[in-house]
C-alpha cells in the first residue's frame, strides 16, 4: 500500500560513514560541544515546520531522490560535532493517511527496510509530540549506533537522527540491548536534541504537491557552495560602483544579504543567472552580494536597506540607479529559495525591472 524506500532514504542518508572512521577509546570527556548550553542553537523552520535545537554549525541541504513515486525533494539539517552527527530531514510525499493504525503501518514499513539492509535492532519505542505519533529506534550498523524518530505528519515524512559510536553511547563500548547500559553523556544529548524537537506552523505559501517533484518548477538545487560572499569585500563600495554602472547602463540594484553557509543563498543565485531569470538579470540588473556573516557583519546596510535578519536569508532590496530602494525582502520572501518556483522568480525579476 505504501512506499518504504523513501523512507529508508530519509534514514540511510543521514547515518554518517565517518563517524566511526577514529572510533575514541572512551567517551569523550568535557568539554564536548553537548556539555554547554550555550552550544545549543534552535532552528524553526517555517517551511518544515518543526523547531529543534543542536550544538553546532548547521548544514543545510536538498537533494532529489528518484523514487517509485517519482521524485522527491528531500531537505536535511545536519551538524557535526566530535560526539557524532546530528539530522533533521523532511520530505513530502505523495500519499497520506491520518489514523493510528495506517500511520503505524508506514513506520513500521520504514523500520522493516532498515532492518533489511543489515542494521540490527537494539531497541524499539512508540514516542508522541503534540498528539503526532512516531517510533523511536536505536540500531547498530557498521560501527555506528544511530538513534531515529519518525513522524508522518500530513503527508510529511520527518526524521531525526544521532548517529555516534558505541563508545559514546554504551558504557562498556559494546552495543547493548539494555537501556542502562547507556552512557549518562549519550542519554542526557539525546533527550536535549529529541526532546526539544516540536512542531510548528508550516509556511503556507507553497503547496505541498509543488515541492515533491524535481522537475515542477522549484528552482534548481545546487551541490557546491561557491565563494558568494567575500570576507575581504567592501559592501559599500560595491554597491557604490554599482550604482554608478546602472545609472549608465539604465539598470537596477539587486543587493543579495547573506553568506557562504547559506544553502538558500547558492540556489538563488544559481537561479539569477540560468534559464529564464537569468536572461532577465543580465539585461536588467546588477548584482552585489553582501556579507552578513553570522549576523555581525554590514549591520548600517541591513537598516538601510530594511533587512530583518529575524526573517532569515538570502535577502533582497533593489535600488535604482540613483540610489532609492524600492523594494526589501521584509518578510522572508526569499529565505527558503529552494522551494521558490521558477515562474515566481521570473514574475518577481518582471515586475522590479526597469522599463
Amino acid at each position: 500500500m505504501y512506499c518504504f524506500s523513501i523512507l529508508l532514504i530519509l534514514i540511510v542518508i543521514l547515518l554518517p560513514t565517518g563517524v566511526g572512521a577514529q572510533a575514541p577509546a572512551l567517551p569523550p570527556p568535557p568539554p564536548v560541544a553537548e556539555y554547554s548550553p550555550a552550544n545549543w542553537k534552535e532552528l524553526r523552520s517555517v517551511e518544515g515546520g518543526f523547531a529543534v535545537s543542536m550544538p553546532g554549525v548547521l548544514a543545510i541541504s536538498s537533494e532529489q531522490v528518484d523514487t517509485n513515486l517519482g521524485r522527491i525533494v528531500m531537505h536535511l539539517y545536519v551538524v557535526e560535532t566530535k560526539l557524532g552527527e546530528y539530522g533533521v530531514s523532511y520530505s513530502d510525499l505523495p500519499f497520506r493517511v491520518d489514523n493510528a493504525a495506517d500511520i503505524k503501518q508506514v513506520l513500521d514499513g520504514a523500520r522493516d527496510e532498515i532492518l533489511a539492509n543489515g542494521a540490527k535492532l537494539l531497541s524499539e519505542n512508540d514516542v508522541t509530540i503534540e498528539g503526532a505519533l512516531g517510533r523511536e529506534t536505536i540500531i547498530q550498523k557498521a560501527g555506528i549506533i544511530g538513534r531515529h524518530w519518525m513522524f508522518f505528519v500530513e503527508g510529511r515524512m520527518y526524521a531525526l537522527i544521532l548517529a555516534t559510536t558505541p563508545t559514546v553511547a554504551f558504557k562498556t563500548g559494546r552495543p547493548s540491548t539494555n537501556q542502562s547500559d547507556r552512557t549518562d553523556l549519550y542519554e542526557k544529548t539525546c533527550s536535549r536534541f529529541f526532546g526539544s524537537f516540536k512542531f510548528i506552523k508550516r509556511n503556507p505559501t507553497l503547496p505541498a504537491e509543488e515541492t515533491r517533484a524535481g522537475n515542477n518548477g522549484v528552482l534548481e538545487p545546487v551541490t557546491a557552495k561557491t565563494d558568494l560572499y567575500r570576507t575581504d569585500a567592501d559592501a559599500k563600495k560595491e554597491i557604490a560602483e554599482a550604482l554608478t554602472h546602472a545609472l549608465a547602463e539604465k539598470k537596477r540594484v539587486m543587493l543579495i544579504f547573506g553568506g557562504n553557509w547559506c544553502y538558500d543563498c547558492h540556489v538563488l543565485d544559481r537561479a539569477l543567472h540560468e534559464g529564464d531569470a537569468g536572461k532577465i538579470v543580465k539585461e536588467s540588473f546588477l548584482l552585489v552580494h553582501v556579507d552578513i556573516g553570522e549576523g555581525e557583519k554590514n549591520p548600517d546596510l541591513l537598516k538601510l536597506y530594511k533587512i530583518p535578519l529575524a526573517k532569515g536569508v538570502p535577502a533582497v532590496a533593489i535600488l535604482t540607479g540613483q540610489g532609492k530602494l524600492i523594494y526589501s525582502s521584509g518578510e522572508g520572501e526569499f529565505e527558503s529559495a529552494r522551494r521558490m518556483m521558477k515562474k515566481d522568480l521570473v514574475a518577481f525579476l518582471l515586475r522590479w525591472k526597469k522599463d
